[in-house]
């Protein structure tokens, strides 16, 4: 008993140091760009981030939370599904592909060919690392690609342009998911290739939810790069990166629960719930603490007392609410949490527009979202106790 929670415990602080090594990795580079080159330079990179970042919540399609039940229904059909999605799902990047030649000028559309085939092959054996436990051999090839990565900016740092960080980001993301793909390569069937229409229709609620999250945490940051110049849109970005991490750690405290909330356990349920709204206490502020100083010290952007009020308000109601969503997954009212995610995105959009017409700027911007979150916030308390 006791080798088995230790291995439990391994298994969840091996994928976890994954999640937090791949969100750092992501958050390091616009600092090394900057620090490099020139914050217009990322401001101008993000366009292209913003693209790619909506273009995978398509592509990706459900794939990984629709797979991970299929292998735990039917393990013996492994090959047969993971194949089959995988090939059902290749149209969309193409899809993209076109749009990005048409949407941006032709090389940086063949760039983006790359960028895209990369991340789809690496989500699409998302759920083989999951289900096979793969997760040491997953951080050596994010660690890998990363390092080769960061040596390629450092020495081209003097030549480095919107063109040439374009192709040296996509090559990244395309040998990082070769490899992903080649390393699971015996999980892959020719013979099952092919496009089940149906699919689309089976996992609509998966990318449902995971489009309308995005959207929710991301809207603003799409508003700024429409409204604002690319200094602003750069250090938004970054804010905006930083906070949603942030946001992440409450899930880190509750995963280990997840498996007693669908056991139906509403004492666990409930000690869970104030676990992680008294640790989003502590850790909320010791967060910003360290943003105030990254933000200062690495961007030059020393932001007010009340910048960082509105950015509590924004980081901490996910560690209030993130167990009652997966408690209404657990009583099958998938449906509220979609309507409640649609709230607050579409709350998100109409209050952050607004604040930036009115000239409130990046802390304006931030106090839509915030403002947005406590929506949400209250709408899940609402729903949550709804009979």
């Amino acid at each position: 008993m006791k080798s088995k929670k230790l291995h439990r415990i391994r298994f969840i602080s091996s994928n976890a140091l994954r999640q937090v090594l791949v969100s750092i990795f992501s958050m390091v580079i616009p600092f090394l760009v900057i620090h490099w080159c020139t914050k217009e330079l990322w401001g101008s990179f993000v366009s292209l981030l913003l693209f790619s970042l909506l273009a995978l919540q398509v592509i990706n399609w459900g794939n990984k939370e629709y797979l991970l039940r299929q292998f735990s229904l039917h393990p013996n059909q492994i090959k047969v599904d993971y194949s089959r999605v995988l090939f059902t799902r290749l149209p969309l990047v193409f899809i993209f592909v076109v749009v990005a030649l048409f949407y941006f000028r032709v090389s940086f559309g063949l760039c983006l060919l790359l960028w895209l085939v990369g991340r789809f092959l690496s989500h699409s054996v998302e759920p083989l690392i999951l289900f096979e436990k793969k997760f040491t051999l997953a951080i050596r090839i994010e660690f890998g690609c990363f390092v080769v990565f960061v040596l390629a900016l450092f020495l081209l740092q003097l030549q480095l342009n919107l063109t040439l960080l374009l192709l040296l980001y996509s090559l990244y993301q395309f040998a990082k998911g070769l490899l992903y793909f080649l390393t699971f390569s015996q999980s892959f069937s020719f013979k099952n290739l092919k496009i089940d229409w149906q699919y689309y229709r089976l996992t609509f609620p998966f990318f449902l939810l995971s489009i309308l999250g995005f959207l929710a945490s991301k809207v603003d940051v799409y508003l700024m790069e429409r409204l604002g110049n690319t200094i602003v849109t750069s250090d938004y970005q970054v804010i905006n990166s930083l906070l949603v991490f942030t946001m992440s750690l409450s899930a880190f405290l509750y995963a280990p629960f997840t498996k007693n909330i669908y056991r139906n356990n509403a004492a666990v349920i409930k000690k869970t719930q104030k676990l992680t709204a008294v640790a989003g206490v502590v850790l909320v502020p010791f967060s910003l603490l360290i943003i105030a100083i990254v933000l200062q010290y690495y961007l030059s952007l020393k932001l007010g007392y009340a910048f960082y009020i509105v950015a509590f308000l924004y980081v901490y109601p996910s560690f209030v609410y993130g167990i009652k969503v997966v408690d209404l997954f657990r009583q099958h009212r998938e449906k509220n949490v979609v309507l409640i995610l649609f709230c607050g995105a579409l709350a998100n959009g109409i209050l952050s527009a607004l604040f930036l017409y009115l000239d409130f700027g990046i802390t304006g911007a931030l106090f839509g979202s915030a403002l947005a979150q406590m929506l949400v916030l209250i709408l899940f308390h609402f729903k949550h106790f709804e009979k």
